[in-house]
């Protein structure tokens, strides 16, 4: 079962709501979780407003940050998992995301020496650039932790997009990680809770979206094939 690791649980979100969206199931059946986020900085202007924070109901993108931290740490509390953010800027924000690489990279080292994760659970990396650099960073530092175990969920609700989960796994295949399906988690309640705390996400898509109805999808990934 993917809830059976006995060692504590990463869960590397890029954003505040992926790690409910795409792995809520999971961290609802884990009991030694932590969501390790990774967008949660203000940007340099933190008056400015962009299509997306508007859609999802905010004046500014400080009001925006600030609910949205909020949402997430009531989201987190529902399935009874740790959190932690750390601060690296939304692509929306900035204009030229290639300075902020060597800090993520870093940062995501640091967490994971500190955590000592017995399993690491990161983004498949679909569609969303900050989605596809957190992955392909992550991706590059499996050598460097090779005693854990690496599993890539699926991202909610990017993968409902036809053909993207195929042509990701194959780019990943093409970097000489192993990929094999891993199960899916029993479904549960308290998910359908935490995501409903994400109210000004949902505002933003229109409604639930309905990718969030499917089954959790998982990969566990290695450098080599006696490794699956």
């Amino acid at each position: 079962m993917l809830a059976d690791a006995k060692g504590l649980v990463a869960v590397i979100s890029p954003h505040l709501d992926d790690a409910v969206f795409s792995c809520g199931d999971l961290l609802a059946h884990t009991a030694n979780a932590t969501v390790v986020t990774v967008c949660t900085g203000l940007p340099d202007d933190p008056m400015r407003l962009t299509d997306w924070d508007r859609d999802c109901g905010f004046a500014s993108a400080s009001e925006a940050m600030a609910e949205r931290l909020q949402e997430n740490r009531r989201a987190l509390a529902i399935l009874g998992c740790d959190g932690q953010e750390l601060g690296l800027p939304d692509s929306q924000y900035v204009s030229d995301w290639q300075p902020h690489m060597e800090p993520l990279r870093q940062t995501l080292i640091d967490v994971l020496q500190a955590l000592q994760p017995q399993r690491v659970v990161m983004p498949l990396g679909l569609f969303h650039d900050d989605h596809v650099r957190v992955s392909n960073t992550l991706l590059s530092l499996i050598e460097a932790f090779p005693a854990r175990e690496w599993l890539a969920y699926e991202d909610i609700p990017y993968r409902a997009r036809a053909r993207l989960v195929e042509e990701r796994l194959f780019e990943i295949r093409a970097r000489g990680v192993y990929v094999h399906r891993g199960p899916a988690p029993a479904r549960s309640q308290q998910k359908v809770e935490a995501v409903l705390a994400y109210r000004s996400q949902l505002a933003g898509f229109g409604r639930r979206p309905d990718d969030l109805a499917r089954p959790e999808g998982y990969w566990a990934l290695a450098l080599n094939e006696e490794a699956k």
